[in-house]
C-alpha cells in the first residue's frame, strides 16, 4: 500500500469553502461543496533550487577575496607557480552522515478577504505571497512574490488592511513587509522590534480606542506587548510562564490564552496585563503520554523516568466560549470552557480521543480542523483530518464523520499517485518539533 505523507497543517477560508493543506514542501487547496464533496482546485510545490543561491553567495565571497588579494598584491597560485583564476563558484555538499535538509512550508495565513494566501518556506528563508483566484479552472494558487529574509521566518500574522505582513524570525527579530512592494534583491530592512531568543508566535490586536499592538512570544518564557507601528515602545510584559511559550491566541475582546512547556494554560487580560486564571492539565494528559515523552538520555535520571511534554498549539473558537489545545505526540484534543461569569476562568469541557497522534490544530467558523499522523493506518489510509464541530443540542463536540471521510477520499484520489508526497521512511518530515524548544542545563552553562 502506498502511504501518503501526513498533512503537516491546514487552514480554512473564512467562508468555509476552501481548505489549504501542507504536505512536505507542497501546498494543496481543496474546495468544499454543500453536498460534503471535496475537489482539488490548487497545488503548488516549492522547487526552489538552493544551489543557485549558494553559488551566488560563494561567487560574491570569491569576488571579495580576489579584490582583497589584489589590493595586497597576492594571487592564488598552483603548485607550478601559475596564477589561478576562479570562474565558477563551487557549491559545498553535505558530508557523509550529515542530517537531511527538509524544505518545510509552515505558517499558513489568509488576508481578511481571503484573496491572498501567505506562507513561509524554509528552502530560502522566505515569505511566500499567493493570489487565490477562485475563478481559475486549473489552479487557484498563483505565487506572485517571494520575500527572502536573513534568518528563517518562524511566525507570521497579517494586518487588517491585508497588505502588511508581520514576520517573526528564528533569531528574535520582527519585520514588517508590504506585500504590494517588490522584494529586494539584497535584504536591507531593519527589524521593527526584537527579542533575545527565538520567536514562537505573533499576533496583531487593537484596543477599545483603536490603537494597534503587536503581541509576541518567545522561547525565553516571555510575552511582549508593543505599540504598533512605534514598536520601540513596549506597553507591557506578561510574566508567569516558567518555560517556553509555544502558542498564543486572542479573542475579539481582551482575552489572551498562552501555552507551551508549562503544565498550565494561562488566561490573561492583555490590555491590563492581569493573569485571569491558569489551568493545570498535567494530571489529565498522563494517560496519553508514551515513551516519546521521555527526556533525552543526557538529561535522564538513573531510573529513566523523567518525562517532558508541551502544548504545541492552542486556538480559540471565535463565536463560542471554548478553546482547544493539544500536547505534542498525543492522541487527544482538550476542550476548555471559558467562563463568561468569572472573566477568563478556565475549566475542562471535553477530551476528544483520536486514533493517531495529533500533528496540527486550527479553528475557523467554530470548527476545529485536526491533522493526524496516520502513517500506520491499516489496509486503507484514512484519518488525514478530523473536522470537529460543536453540537448545541447535546452541548458536546463531535467529529463530522461524513465530512472527514469525504476528505480522506479526495486526498487518496488526488495525491495517492504523486510519489513526491509519499511517506517513505527516509522522506518523512519531522513532525514533532516543539519539545526541542525546552531548555536544559546546557543552555544556561
Amino acid at each position: 500500500m502506498t502511504v501518503i505523507h501526513p498533512l503537516q497543517d491546514t487552514l480554512t477560508s473564512r467562508d468555509g469553502s476552501l481548505i489549504f493543506a501542507i504536505i512536505k514542501n507542497c501546498i494543496l487547496s481543496f474546495r468544499y461543496q454543500s453536498s460534503n464533496e471535496w475537489e482539488l482546485v490548487g497545488k503548488w510545490s516549492d522547487d526552489f533550487d538552493k544551489t543557485q543561491e549558494i553559488k551566488k553567495n560563494v561567487a560574491r565571497d570569491q569576488q571579495r577575496q580576489t579584490s582583497e588579494n589584489e589590493n595586497k598584491n597576492k594571487k592564488l597560485k598552483s603548485n607550478k607557480g601559475d596564477s589561478i583564476t576562479k570562474t565558477v563558484a563551487k557549491v559545498p555538499s553535505p558530508g557523509i552522515g550529515a542530517p537531511p535538509i527538509y524544505s518545510y512550508i509552515r505558517n499558513l495565513k489568509l488576508t481578511a478577504d481571503d484573496s491572498r494566501l501567505i506562507a513561509c518556506a524554509d528552502s530560502d528563508k522566505s515569505v511566500l505571497i499567493f493570489d487565490v483566484d477562485r475563478a481559475s479552472k486549473t489552479n487557484i494558487l498563483k505565487l506572485t512574490k517571494r520575500f527572502s529574509f536573513p534568518k528563517r521566518p518562524n511566525a507570521i500574522t497579517v494586518a487588517e488592511d491585508g497588505t502588511t505582513v508581520i514576520v517573526a524570525d528564528k533569531f528574535g527579530d520582527v519585520y514588517s513587509i508590504d506585500i504590494n512592494s517588490n522584494p529586494e534583491e539584497k535584504f536591507t530592512q531593519e527589524p521593527i522590534l526584537g527579542h533575545v531568543s527565538m520567536l514562537t508566535d505573533v499576533h496583531m490586536m487593537k484596543d477599545s480606542t483603536g490603537h494597534t499592538f503587536l503581541i509576541t512570544s518567545d522561547r525565553d518564557e516571555h510575552i511582549k506587548i508593543s505599540h504598533y507601528p512605534q514598536c520601540f515602545i513596549v506597553d507591557k510584559w506578561l510574566f508567569g510562564h516558567k518555560h517556553f511559550v509555544s502558542s498564543i491566541c486572542c479573542d475579539k475582546d481582551s482575552l489572551l490564552l498562552s501555552a507551551g512547556g508549562d503544565v498550565n494554560i494561562f488566561a490573561w487580560d492583555w490590555k491590563t496585563g492581569e493573569t485571569l486564571s491558569t489551568f493545570d492539565y498535567s494530571g489529565l494528559i498522563k494517560p496519553y503520554l508514551s515513551d516519546q515523552h521521555l527526556a533525552p538520555s543526557r538529561f535522564q535520571n538513573e531510573d529513566n523516568s523523567i518525562i517532558e511534554f508541551a502544548v504545541s498549539r492552542i486556538v480559540k473558537l471565535s463565536n463560542l466560549p471554548f478553546a482547544a489545545f493539544f500536547v505534542e505526540a498525543t492522541k487527544c484534543i482538550m476542550i476548555l470552557e471559558i467562563s463568561e461569569k468569572e472573566k477568563g476562568k478556565l475549566s475542562l469541557k471535553q477530551i476528544i480521543n483520536l486514533p493517531y497522534n495529533v500533528i496540527s490544530l486550527s479553528a475557523q467558523n467554530d470548527e476545529l480542523q485536526v491533522t493526524l499522523d496516520n502513517q500506520k493506518s491499516p489496509n486503507v489510509q484514512n484519518n488525514f483530518v478530523k473536522f470537529i464541530q460543536y453540537n448545541p443540542n447535546d452541548c458536546v463536540f463531535v467529529d463530522n464523520d461524513e465530512k472527514s471521510n469525504k476528505f480522506d477520499d479526495v486526498i487518496t484520489q488526488s495525491v495517492g499517485r504523486d510519489s513526491n508526497l509519499n511517506a517513505e521512511e527516509e522522506c518523512v518530515y519531522p513532525l514533532y518539533n516543539i519539545s526541542s524548544l525546552r531548555k536544559h542545563g546546557e543552555h544556561y552553562s
